[in-house]
């Protein structure tokens, strides 16, 4: 439980040191406000003049959600948008998936001030994700598109829609902040942010970091995040260069996997055993045992015995312990530059750094003194460079922009395998060195290419059509230095012409909008992709393998009812040339898969979404989404002929209903929000589903008057899953599966009920609860 006298010594020691903080004075649109809001204005604006459905989603979203959150949890607060967490803050990358009308999170496109975050897999080989990439907090939006995304973004993996994050602006003022976070499970979340305000040479400069520790909700250990995050910005005559740099260490222990079976038998409290120790020992023993009784030899633990210890049945229903690392620099230098008055270009250079480990111990290989566990890791590197070019000319009432982006990124990934024993255990949240074993290593190439044209027409005050296409071809690449299976070769994904067109009609306060779009998703130089495999059966599928396409029409009215403001959204999507890697064996096998075309996926799909402006400083905002998306095709999933067609999508639910109370009024403020999630399959046939489940959050606060001792100083109190609901949060976790019979352990716990009490202290101020998402 929160401890109290803790939190109130730390917010009196916070607000002894805050007076730095206070001594530059609050600018108008800086300060707390002192009269009510209109707690509904802004909170919802549904994309007015866009052709497509897109939202933003601001910075004041995120301020009301626990500090140390992920934004994905602010953008899961839009209509069509799923997103599950194993832990309350959706910052645990292994346990977190987010899905946009039937797509998944790696079918998605994602940008950090327009430099690509590749598709945010947990294997990632071509980014990062975005807990990573910034801190929250320097988060100034959230451009949100769920259905087709933008021509413009610098993304290959975009099927479905995109992400594009913008961070904050260095202040106009010297100022700062700091905030202190302490909640249940040991939480803490320090943040600190220094502006220097505009110095005599016209820049603009920032620097904040961030310190995360919070232990898991079950089991040993926990997460931890150190970020440090610069920006500058220097006006050179008309021109402005920009320049961030940002840095990360993350750590994360694991929440084991579970299945319906260990569900039944153990509950949603099983975890991985560590500090127990003879336990993980114990069943990696039996194992041995019965797999040396199956075939007539001498037992190699005769003291173990052949049967486990209750409550487990299987070697694999949960192991020793289990972790992740990453370390990740990413920056950017931008020129933005107005040529003319009808001409702006910019141009931006990028390079990311990353280096990364996931360790599990393992029963399946003996350490080699005959120990029987190990440690498995697999290894990632990426380094990255690129660079995107854009030009914007307005002629009359044409907008017409023109775009190309670049990146070479060589990657690597190795699984190696260290040594254990009763006095070593090796801890997997750190860089491991020395293995006794290397089943390959592998260096990975990545060139991409892409191109957009785009224009934008007004032809009537009340008419606008936007259109355009982009091309893109990327080519993949993979040398084995070392083991098996060795598999060298390259592939490429390319498509020259990708066409979008849309109209949005305004007739009064209402508008109408429509837009068509066609994608193509890259492939991966990764093992989920085409190099998961040997070099026979990629030699087998080089030629004829395609890369995933889809083709989107949507269409609905925004509407202006006065005090009620929303958007209905109707969608059409052909997701083609499905590709799926077939594995075999629990996952910790490491199994070669083969990747393969397996059909098409249909989806269609409503989204409803309002607000109701009850008066000044109170508003309520629902939304109702409706999603059908099915397999076209049964399947051939390695040797096995599995029933899909017609069957819904894996992981994609096909209700989901969102609500929440606003309240603000200028020195109290509030927010209650609820989001139901309908049932969802686990398997590719359907035959294993987890059922519906509901949510409820809450925050509270109080922003202390502008002339007050105490002036810019907020504090907040927030409560996750107030009803302490018991349900199954991300699926696939360990890759899925065709049937119930095939199934492995695949499934995370949602978290329990958690609160946090936050204590913010800073001459900037706050946005008032107005501009939640605009």
């Amino acid at each position: 439980m929160i401890r109290h006298t803790m939190l109130l010594a730390s917010a009196s020691a916070l607000f002894a040191m805050s007076g730095v903080a206070h001594a530059q004075a609050a600018t108008n649109d800086q300060a707390a406000p002192a009269e009510a809001q209109d707690a509904g204005a802004e909170i919802v604006v549904y994309g007015s003049g866009k052709v497509r459905q897109e939202q933003t989603v601001s910075r004041k979203a995120i301020e009301i959600l626990p500090p140390g959150s992920s934004p994905l949890k602010a953008v899961a607060r839009l209509p069509g948008v799923a997103l599950q967490s194993s832990d309350p803050f959706g910052s645990y990358e292994l346990g977190t998936r987010l899905s946009v009308r039937g797509f998944n999170q790696s079918q998605m496109g994602y940008t950090l001030d327009g430099v690509p975050l590749g598709d945010m897999f947990y294997n990632n080989h071509n980014g990062l994700h975005i807990s990573r990439a910034i801190a929250a907090e320097n988060i100034s939006q959230v451009d949100v598109s769920q259905g087709a995304g933008s021509l413009g973004i610098a993304s290959t993996s975009n099927l479905g829609g995109n992400l594009e994050f913008v961070s904050r602006a260095p202040a106009q003022e010297l100022g700062g902040e700091l905030a202190l976070t302490y909640g249940m499970y040991e939480t803490v979340h320090l943040y600190g942010r220094l502006d220097s305000g505009e110095l005599p040479t016209g820049t603009l400069l920032s620097i904040s970091g961030v310190i995360h520790d919070a232990s898991k909700w079950k089991g040993f250990g926990g997460q931890s995040d150190n970020k440090v995050n610069g920006k500058i910005v220097q006006k050179i005559g008309d021109a402005t260069l920009t320049g961030w740099l940002n840095y990360s260490l993350h750590k994360e222990r694991n929440y084991a996997d579970l299945s319906p079976a260990t569900l039944s038998r153990i509950g949603y409290d099983l975890d991985f055993l560590r500090p127990d120790y003879a336990t993980a020992i114990l069943l990696s023993q039996v194992s041995a045992n019965q797999t040396a009784a199956a075939a007539r030899r001498a037992l190699p633990f005769p003291t173990a015995g052949v049967a486990f210890p209750a409550p487990y049945t299987n070697v694999n229903d949960t192991y020793y312990d289990s972790g992740g690392v990453r370390r990740d620099w990413l920056g950017a230098v931008t020129l933005d530059v107005p040529v003319a008055d009808w001409l702006d270009a910019s141009a931006t250079y990028y390079h990311h750094y990353d280096k990364g480990s996931g360790g599990i111990y393992t029963p399946a290989v003996f350490s080699p003194d005959g120990f029987p566990l190990s440690v498995r890791t697999t290894e990632y590197g990426i380094k990255r460079d690129g660079g995107l070019a854009r030009a914007t000319a307005t002629l009359g009432g044409h907008t017409i922009q023109i775009g190309y982006w670049q990146e070479d990124n060589r990657a690597s990934t190795d699984r190696n395998y260290y040594a254990a024993s009763l006095t070593n255990r090796p801890d997997v949240t750190t860089f491991l060195t020395n293995p006794f074993r290397s089943d390959f290593l592998t260096d990975l190439t990545t060139v991409t290419n892409q191109y957009f044209v785009s224009d934008s027409w007004k032809i009537l005050d009340a008419l606008t059509i936007a259109g355009g296409f982009k091309g893109a071809r990327v080519s993949n690449g993979i040398t084995t230095t070392f083991g098996t299976p060795f598999i060298n070769g390259k592939i490429a994904a390319k498509d020259w012409f990708q066409p979008q067109i849309g109209a949005t009609y305004r007739v009064g306060r209402q508008e109408f909008f429509a837009n068509y779009a066609e994608n193509m998703r890259a492939y991966i130089s990764s093992f989920r992709g085409p190099f998961g495999t040997t070099q026979v059966g990629f030699e087998a599928i080089r030629d004829t393998l395609k890369p995933e396409t889809s083709r989107t029409v949507e269409a609905g009215w925004r509407f202006d009812l006065g005090p009620v403001r929303g958007v209905v959204a109707g969608y059409d999507v052909k997701f083609k040339n499905r590709l799926l890697a077939a594995f075999s064996g629990a996952n910790i096998l490491g199994n070669p898969s083969i990747l393969q075309n397996v059909g098409s996926v249909t989806s269609r799909g409503v989204e409803v979404a309002a607000t109701y402006q009850v008066a000044r400083p109170l508003a309520l905002i629902a939304s109702y989404s409706y999603n059908d998306s099915t397999y076209d095709d049964d399947t051939v999933n390695g040797a096995a002929f599995v029933r899909t067609k017609g069957v819904r999508t894996v992981d994609t639910p096909a209700h989901l209903g969102k609500g929440e109370i606003n309240y603000d009024n200028g020195r109290f403020f509030g927010n209650l929000a609820g989001a139901y999630t309908s049932r969802r399959n686990v398997t590719y046939t359907g035959d294993v589903t987890v059922k519906g489940y509901t949510l409820l959050d809450a925050a509270i606060g109080y922003r202390f008057p502008t002339d007050s001792t105490f002036s810019g100083v907020e504090i907040q109190i927030n409560a996750v899953n107030l009803t302490d609901e018991k349900y199954i949060a991300a699926l696939g976790s360990g890759q899925f599966f065709n049937n119930a019979t095939s199934l492995n352990n695949t499934l995370q716990a949602g978290s329990p009920r958690q609160s946090l009490a936050h204590y913010d202290a800073g001459s900037e101020g706050r946005y008032p609860a107005a501009t939640i998402i605009r």
